[in-house]
């Protein structure tokens, strides 16, 4: 972290409570196991760890936001809010989490509880419960990729996002071969078309796979959307917002789009 970084951080620290902690990581385990998101240790791990990849992301946009950005946060799709947690540390005053599992906003707002400057809710994945131009940042890290509609995902988190301000997205595009998930082939490099029939396929009864293996190939069918950065600035382009303009974006790794927008 640079001198900036440690000199914006004017807040208290978030100070976790052992037991609450424990108690956090206990339901996350008992929720993972629930829904067949495995392998269930490895990814509590991975929740709860403040050195993965989420710091990375941080260390990417950070640098190339102005401190004004960092007055109100979102953090979108915040999972046990961990990344709420990282955004601290880098100076992020009023930071709000948004979920779509009610289960996470339960153990995040436990693991939260009697801190300041942290506050999560529950919502329905299509409309933000939030006036325009209400954040100076917003954070989404593997997100979009699972939305109904990517473009109307971004659309509203550009609404409640004020001018100047920056949106930072991270998602796999079409050479990203396999889920992220279930760690299965995706097919996100053929056309829409050819995934969708070769998706439907590998999910049928007819097909090779076993059942648990053509559960996870629905489910792939169902929440996966491929995105690229073209995509992105064709959205930005229908939208009503001439401001709106990607600044930069990278790949971190192979079939990983990191994109920094700004309004």
């Amino acid at each position: 972290m640079s001198n900036s970084f440690a000199e914006a951080r004017k807040y208290k620290e978030f100070i976790a409570e052992p037991d609450s902690e424990d108690a956090c990581r206990a339901e996350l385990r008992e929720y993972l196991t629930r829904v067949r998101q495995e392998p269930v240790d490895m990814n509590v791990e991975q929740l709860f760890s403040l050195e993965s990849g989420v710091r990375d992301r941080f260390n990417y946009f950070a640098p190339r936001m102005p401190e004004s950005a960092r007055r109100r946060l979102l953090v979108s799709g915040c999972a046990v809010g961990t990344e709420m947690i990282i955004a601290r540390q880098y100076g992020y005053e009023d930071i709000l989490g948004t979920e779509v599992a009610a289960e996470y906003v339960q153990m995040t707002s436990r693991r939260f509880h009697g801190q300041e400057g942290f506050r999560v809710i529950l919502y329905d994945g299509r409309n933000l419960p939030f006036e325009d131009d209400t954040f100076t940042s917003v954070i989404s890290g593997h997100i979009i990729e699972h939305t109904s509609s990517p473009y109307d995902y971004l659309r509203e988190h550009i609404r409640i996002l004020g001018p100047g301000g920056f949106l930072f997205l991270e998602f796999p595009n079409r050479y990203h071969r396999t889920e992220l998930h279930t760690g299965l082939p995706s097919l996100e490099y053929l056309p829409m078309p050819l995934r969708s029939l070769g998706l439907r396929y590998r999910a049928s009864r007819f097909s090779r796979f076993s059942p648990a293996q053509r559960e996870r190939y629905t489910a792939i069918l169902e929440t996966l959307q491929p995105v690229s950065v073209w995509q992105i600035r064709m959205y930005l382009s229908r939208m009503d917002c001439s401001r709106c303009r990607v600044v930069h974006h990278y790949s971190p790794a192979p079939g990983i789009t990191r994109l920094l927008i700004a309004k």
